[in-house]
């Protein structure tokens, strides 16, 4: 692959380097992060949807409006300076901020806000529908988001919604705001740019870093924005490697080889917890593991049977053994501390009940079942440990460990009986998560395949009752219909919800300025020093 870089022979070299071990401190000026990205599949930041796709993306572009790390209620202006909703809730005008500018030294307009809007909806990739789900498509998108003027954007969306719901929607990484004029260079066959953009040759927006290189799982290089309007980053590079075993991970942060380790188990932080070089940093996480079971393919499709396989795991024992310190028992849709949490958590590892319930549903035992795994960790662990304690009831689980790209496209297109994965929001709300886990695609306003749907789960009137939950605008009123939606959902769905994740990554102790962001791919990292 040709890519088109400032300073291809210095990227070029700096991943050559990076290949193996060099036994020596990172550079002063490159922060160097150990990660798993062999599931990237685009860096169009208007495809992307894997966690270091939408890592790298945060970095390099930026929103109309971005969420307090601290505080996901208090939505702050960033390419947008203020902003007005009209009376009827339904045109949301803004104002853009006159001082930001693309990496290419080019003023961000209204007009750049409305073609990069107007993209997302176009291309209807996969992440398109946190978009769409406002009422806008192909055909209206150029009538309901438009550019007034050089400085003034206008939005009109399909009904009231509470504002700071639509507000975080916009800080999502979909509706990143791209420079129009590349893209029209580089469009074949009307794909606006998506084959240039996705394929990592170049990025096209206003944020700290810019992107430099991209080998396929191997290595993501971004290089700090000479244009970037706000304070300059410290760092000149921010390197991301493939390294897939937690244990590699922590030998190179040991080392000085890496800055930080994203992906460290539970032994790892034990075993370098002496170590006056690496530090443990925690922080929240909504990201949440499951197992979805595909209702489409029998047995699965009896309820009896999905309720035996949740009363089969050790939830407590797996979070104290396998998985000490990084999760916490959770076992409802929307994870803890967002609007609509719950601390219902129902199942527990209970043989005979699980039994009693597969000979009520009357089906032949064993049950065979394939399930897809990543083969990284948690993935394997979690999976070998249902593997384990669902067999004694004469569920036996097949595990295809699989890499990232595989373990994804399985999952899209159904080709499973189940599922070992996770979910983080892709934004702060609680309409993120049950959006995807209890909505049929005849409840959105886009008709997107939702994760019910591609589970083949059919939760009957629970759709269009988490539907009316989001429409609902007072906060208490919004909170009791998400608590009791989400005990149902726990009770009758095809999700093995099993952790929330406490998020804990090893870092090098000279490094600080890092933030941990609360959705999936949001740590920041253009305040980090050495």
């Amino acid at each position: 692959m040709n890519f088109q870089i400032a300073t291809k022979g210095l990227a070029t070299a700096l991943l050559l380097v990076l290949a193996g071990p060099a036994f020596a401190d990172t550079p002063a000026d490159t922060l160097v992060i150990a990660d798993v990205i062999d599931d990237v599949l685009s860096l169009d930041p208007h495809e992307v949807s894997e966690v270091g796709g939408v890592l790298v993306t945060t970095q390099v572009y930026q929103n109309l409006v971005s969420v307090d790390i601290e505080d996901a209620t208090n939505i702050q202006g960033q390419l947008a300076a203020s902003w007005e909703i009209s009376e009827d809730g339904l045109t949301y005008t803004f104002t853009m901020n006159p001082d930001a500018t693309f990496s290419s030294g080019n003023p961000v307009t209204a007009a750049d806000a409305a073609y990069s809007l107007q993209r997302a909806v176009k291309l209807n990739s996969r992440s398109a529908f946190i978009i769409t789900q406002f009422g806008f498509t192909a055909e209206n998108a150029e009538e309901r988001i438009r550019a007034t003027d050089e400085g003034t954007l206008a939005i009109t969306i399909d009904e009231a919604y509470s504002p700071s719901f639509f507000l975080v929607v916009l800080s999502a990484y979909v509706a990143a705001i791209v420079e129009r004029a590349p893209l029209d260079a580089h469009e074949v066959d009307g794909d606006f740019g998506n084959a240039w953009l996705k394929s990592g040759a170049a990025s096209v927006g206003s944020g700290p870093f810019q992107l430099e290189q991209w080998d396929p799982a191997v290595a993501i290089v971004m290089a700090r924005n000479d244009n970037y309007w706000g304070d300059a980053p410290a760092m000149a590079r921010v390197v991301i490697r493939q390294v897939a075993e937690s244990a590699t991970q922590r030998l190179l942060l040991e080392q000085g080889d890496i800055d930080i380790a994203n992906k460290l188990g539970p032994d790892d932080h034990i075993a370098m917890a002496d170590n006056v070089d690496t530090t443990t940093l925690n922080g929240p996480s909504s990201v949440i593991y499951y197992m979805g079971m595909n209702q489409r393919e029998e047995p699965l499709n009896d309820p009896r049977v999905i309720e035996a396989m949740k009363w089969l795991i050790d939830y407590q024992g797996m979070a104290d053994s396998l998985a000490r310190g990084t999760v916490s028992v959770h076992q409802t849709m929307i994870p803890g501390g967002f609007l609509g949490e719950s601390e219902y958590t129902p199942f527990s590892y209970d043989l005979e009940r699980a039994q009693a319930l597969l000979a009520e549903a009357g089906v032949e035992l064993p049950i065979s079942l394939d399930i897809v795994v990543w083969n990284n960790a948690p993935y394997v662990d979690f999976a070998q440990a249902l593997q384990a304690t669902m067999a004694p009831a004469g569920i036996e689980l097949n595990l295809e460990v699989v890499d990232g790209g595989q373990w994804l496209e399985r999952y899209r297109s159904h080709d499973l009986d189940g599922w070992m994965g996770l979910w983080g929001p892709d934004y702060p709300d609680p309409h993120s998560n049950a959006l995807a886990f209890a909505v049929t695609s005849g409840d959105t306003p886009d008709d997107k395949e939702t994760l019910a749907d591609r589970f083949g789960f059919a939760p009957g009137d629970l759709s269009a009752r988490t539907m009316a939950a989001l429409r609902e605008t007072d906060a208490a009123t919004r909170q009791a219909l998400y608590e009791e939606i989400q005990i149902e959902h726990t009770d009758i769905s095809p999700f093995l919800f099993m952790f929330q994740e406490q998020r804990a990554i090893g870092v090098r102790s000279n490094v600080e300025g890092l933030v941990l962001g609360v959705t999936f791919a949001d740590d920041r990292y253009w305040n980090v020093t050495k």
